[in-house]
Parts: C-alpha cells; structure tokens; sequence
C-alpha cells in the first residue's frame, strides 16, 4: 500500500505545473481574442438588435379600412385622424438620429388614439401594432401631451360675452330659461390605485378615481375642463379651488328678469353651491308645482354634459376602465381626450351602431346637496321660477 500510493505523490507536482500552464495560456489567447475582437467592431457600423415583429394592422390592414372600421378602431374617420396628424405631427416626430428604423409619425399617433379608443393593455397595443410595450407607452405619453401643448387653447375655451348670449338664446328658446349658456358637473376617471396617498383617490362608492370637472354648451361641446383632484374630494370643492370659479366671478353680462339684474349662468347639480353665476334647482321633498316646473326646466340644460361624459366614456374606453397608464399621466390623459371629442364634435361625427355598445362603467359616487344661503342667487332663482311660470 504504501508503494501504491508513492507515485501518486510523485505525479501530482508535475499534472499541477501542466494544469497551470495551460491556464496561463488560455488566458493570454482569451485576452488576444477580446483585443481583436474589439478592433474589429470599432471599425462596424454600431448595431442594434430588434426583435422581429409582425407588422400588417397598421402597414397592411388598416389602408382597406372602410370608414366604419376607422371609426370602430380610432373612434374618428381617416380625414380627421389625419388631420390631427398634420396638426401634431411636428411635435411626435421621430429623432433624425434613430439607430434603427423609426415608428412613423402617424403609426405613433395611431397606437396612442387605439390605446385611448379601446383601453387595451400596453402588450396587446404593442402586439397589434408589431411594436415594443416601450414604444406603445412613449406614443401614448408623446402623442396626448402634443395633443394637449398645441390644441388645448384651440378647442378647450370659455365662450366670450357674445357667443355665450347666442347660447343661452338657444337655450331660452328650447327651454325656457334665460341666461343659461352652460352646463357644470363632475365624473370620476377609474385610475390604477397610486402606491402613496391610496386613500385619498378613494371615492365614496369604494374604488379609486380621478375627478373631471367640465363645462358643456347646448352643442355637447367642451367649454372649460378642470381634471386630477383625487377621487375623495367634493365636487364643490373641485369647483372653488378651479381657474373657472376665479374666472366666472367677473364673467359678469347682467339681463334684467321680472325687476332682477340676472348674469350669464352656469346650470348645476345639487352638489353644486348656489351662486349668481351658477344656478341649480330647489331640493326637498315637498315643492311646489313651479319649482318641480322650474327643476324640470333647468334639468333638460344640465343632462347635456351628462350627455357628454357618457359620449366620452363610449369614444374613449381609457376613461371608463381602470387601465395600466399611471396615474400621474392620467390628467393629461383624459384632457386629450377631451380635446380629440370636440374636433369629432366639430366634425359632426357620430359613432356608429356597431361603436356604441355602452362601456362598463363602475358606478358614479353622487355629491351631497348643499343648503344655500346666498340671498343675491335666491333672488335671482325666484326670478327665473316667476319668468318661466310667465312664459309657460
């Protein structure tokens, strides 16, 4: 035995001398490699490597679109949708110094109007498109802040003096109650809960929210938005803390009714205060025949932005599903939106049978009535009731 083992001692030294050069060798052969290997690629065109991706929704399948599929996809037909183009398009444009082939212009806005039209998932917009889930999410963010940056002004504004007088004449006429040129209400925006300040975008119906606060003419369009107050705050609240409240306050063109100097109004909800410039019916349970006449009158004026919001909600599923976009973008979101609806407004585009399935929507939280005690805009109500008890 101990002559067996004796020259297992006599090999080891020499098999470690062997194992260690070779390493040696190996290293410096691998440290030569990775030298020639790197000055080879300094000489190359720097390349980056994309996933292949189908891509026939866009490049193939949308050019035979009739213009009930363009609207059923885009919520618009091909003329407006390019035109939206042609007014964003220098804002959303590719960098010249792409490494790799650029999504177009009009593929960038097209994948952010989908998203918006049909609230899917990052990963089926990026599917159908034949892009990245990185690419659909800067689209999106790219597309609703042109949209908001170059059309906001454009499409979202208070009307002046005149043109609110020519509203509230057309409103007199269908309803009976003058000085009306608007409508006020609020609608909560579904969001993915934030990670801080959870509570707060809870509303009172349990689920967590956004508030969009919008003014509406007699046309369904959107006069005066004001959105991103979390979920738990009170559309009175909402209004007084809003550039409209500060606005409407010397947005003064008075008209004497029944012996009384009425402004320019606003028509609103329960929720709403009681103000000269801002009118609402009477609550409780025992009114009269005027005021349940007058509630009725003044409820036809104000169901036209409730009108709205659900139009809102049809065209653009991203307002009435909770979705991945975060929440912090979800204003910019939702202005988008808004502006996108008054240029298919303007363009006298109804969406087809086939688009109009009512979206699922949770259930909107109802604000508290307030009791008012503004003697000037009981005055001015009391007016209104005796005009229209006239006029009736």
């Amino acid at each position: 035995q101990t002559l067996g083992a004796f020259p297992l001692q006599i090999c080891a030294k020499p098999l470690f001398t062997y194992i260690a050069a070779n390493a040696l060798a190996v290293f410096v052969f691998n440290r030569r490699r990775r030298r020639v290997i790197q000055a080879v690629m300094a000489r190359q065109t720097p390349y980056t490597w994309e996933r292949p991706r189908m891509r026939l929704f866009w490049e193939v399948i949308v050019r035979d679109f009739t213009e009930d599929l363009w609207i059923q996809n885009f919520r618009m037909n091909a003329s407006t949708f390019f035109q939206l183009c042609s007014a964003i398009g220098p804002l959303v444009a590719p960098a010249a110094s792409c490494p790799r082939e650029p999504v177009s212009t009009n593929k960038r806005i097209a994948i952010a109007v989908y998203k918006l039209a049909t609230c899917a998932e990052y990963r089926v917009v990026a599917e159908t498109f034949g892009v990245s889930k990185t690419t659909v999410h800067r689209c999106v963010n790219g597309v609703c802040q042109a949209i908001c940056t170059k059309l906001m002004k454009q499409y979202i504004a208070l009307p002046n003096v005149e043109e609110a007088q020519q509203i509230a004449q057309r409103n007199y006429e269908a309803h009976g109650i003058p000085q009306v040129y608007g409508a006020i209400d609020g609608s909560h925006i579904p969001i993915r809960a934030p990670s801080d300040g959870y509570r707060d975008y809870v509303n009172r119906k349990g689920w967590t929210s956004i508030v969009l606060q919008a003014v509406v003419d007699d046309q369904l369009m959107i006069r005066d938005l004001c959105v991103g107050s979390p979920g738990s705050a009170h559309d009175a609240a909402v209004f007084a803390t809003s550039n409209l409240f500060r606005y409407l306050s010397i947005f003064i063109d008075h008209f004497k009714i029944e012996g009384v100097q009425v402004p320019l109004l606003l028509a609103g909800d329960p929720a709403y205060p009681l103000l000269p410039w801002v009118m609402k019916g009477f609550s409780g349970p025992n009114l009269t025949e005027a005021q349940t006449l007058f509630n009725e009158h003044l409820g036809a004026i104000r169901v036209k932005v409730e009108h709205t919001f659900g139009q809102l909600k049809t065209r653009w599923r991203v307002m009435a599903k909770m979705c991945d976009i975060d929440h912090d973008f979800m204003p910019t979101v939702v202005a988008a939106c808004c502006i996108i609806h008054n240029i298919c407004e303007e363009q006298k585009q109804q969406l087809p049978p086939a688009a109009l399935h009512p979206a699922p929507q949770l259930q909107q939280p109802q604000g508290h009535t307030r009791d008012e005690h503004d003697s000037v805009a009981l005055e001015i109500r009391q007016a209104l009731v005796n005009h229209l008890l006239r006029r009736h």
